[in-house]
């Protein structure tokens, strides 16, 4: 037998916690006796009360209270054979990681905003594998796809600009490397199974290469349905520039000494997710939740099937016998009946 909420095997203290009230119950009520001096006369008033009575409503509740603590535990007999069948989708996070993601029109960075919601995204997805690409002017699979978040919430904890020497942002090699994700072969998933793939771009919108009627083309040639999340304001910010030891030395400027200013480029954004949903993460609001709603309209596929020894839960059976007792208690009575009390009397 092993138990679920092993915690919990301290409640069992109870039972002798209860066992010593009762003795303590009635050792206080002989001592009232003695107080009140004339013991035959104590005996005669308390005949119509069975001590035999109350000895078994105590050992009654004891057993109850004992039956309740190990239900709360939750004993586990035996196995069983469960087989469990894993639903959902594959989605990659293309995470834009370019210098125009440190600006701070929203907090504390766009970069650091669009972490911490790629987070909580990945707290309220359901069996989906999710693989992150970050990306600038180049793209390389940061994590491939997995079901274990924790490992792509800790890929996503050091991704930065200076994991990517090549400036600008290219949303075709963001594509490319996705591609490159759905396609890497994996030995829990059949090769032959038909997944529905997703992309989610999570950047400023800024694109410096290709054309994005191309890009949008591709997907839908590799069977990717699209989509973008949006970070920053339309009204931008100058992007900080910081030194060796981490301090902000100033602003990017252009060749004319101009502080650069950076601004959400939606546009771009909603032409590439023509197909799928666009999403924006503002300074103070956050549509990104909208993501898993989205996903849900693909097609789910069967990602595996597993199979596992499961233990049986029989918390139920000490759960209905303490039940049991404490109704039995319920009925039982202290108190003789007169025709027993007077017998005893005579």
């Amino acid at each position: 037998m092993v138990w679920l909420n092993e915690s919990y095997l301290w409640t069992l203290w109870a039972v002798p916690l209860v066992i010593a009230l009762s003795l303590y119950a009635s050792w206080r009520r002989r001592a009232l006796q003695v107080r009140f001096g004339d013991i035959p006369l104590v005996h005669r008033l308390s005949q119509s009360v069975s001590g035999r009575r109350r000895r078994y409503k105590a050992s009654i509740i004891a057993a109850a209270v004992g039956l309740l603590a190990i239900s709360l535990v939750g004993p586990q007999v035996g196995t069983r054979l469960r087989e469990v069948k894993r639903e959902g989708i594959d989605l990659v996070i293309a995470l834009d990681v370019s210098a125009s993601m440190l600006a701070e029109d929203v907090a504390p960075n766009r970069l650091g905003r669009a972490r911490n919601e790629i987070k909580k995204l990945l707290g309220e997805l359901r069996g989906d594998r999710v693989g992150l690409v970050i990306f600038a002017g180049d793209a390389f699979i940061q994590c491939p796809l997995t079901t274990d978040y924790s490992a792509v919430r800790l890929f996503l904890d050091v991704a930065n600009p200076d994991l990517l020497p090549t400036p600008g942002t290219d949303f075709s090699e963001a594509l490319r490397m996705a591609i490159q994700a759905f396609e890497a072969p994996s030995p829990s998933i059949d090769p032959e199974a038909k997944r529905s793939k997703a992309l989610l771009i999570v950047s400023d919108g800024e694109n410096h290469v290709a054309e994005l009627e191309d890009i949008l083309t591709s997907a839908r040639d590799e069977g990717i349905t699209l989509f973008a999340a949006g970070v920053g304001e339309l009204e931008g910010a100058p992007i900080p520039v910081y030194g060796a030891n981490g301090q902000r030395t100033g602003y990017r400027r252009d060749l004319e000494g101009q502080i650069i200013h950076s601004r959400l480029e939606e546009s771009s954004l909603r032409t590439l997710s023509t197909d799928g949903a666009y999403f924006q993460i503002a300074r103070t609001s956050s549509a990104l939740s909208s993501v898993i709603p989205a996903l849900e309209r693909l097609d789910q596929a069967t990602l595996a099937e597993e199979q596992f020894e499961d233990y049986d839960l029989k918390y139920q059976w000490p759960l209905a016998l303490a039940l049991l007792l404490l109704c039995v208690d319920g009925m039982i009575s202290v108190r003789r009946s007169p025709r027993a009390t007077s017998r005893n009397n005579n």
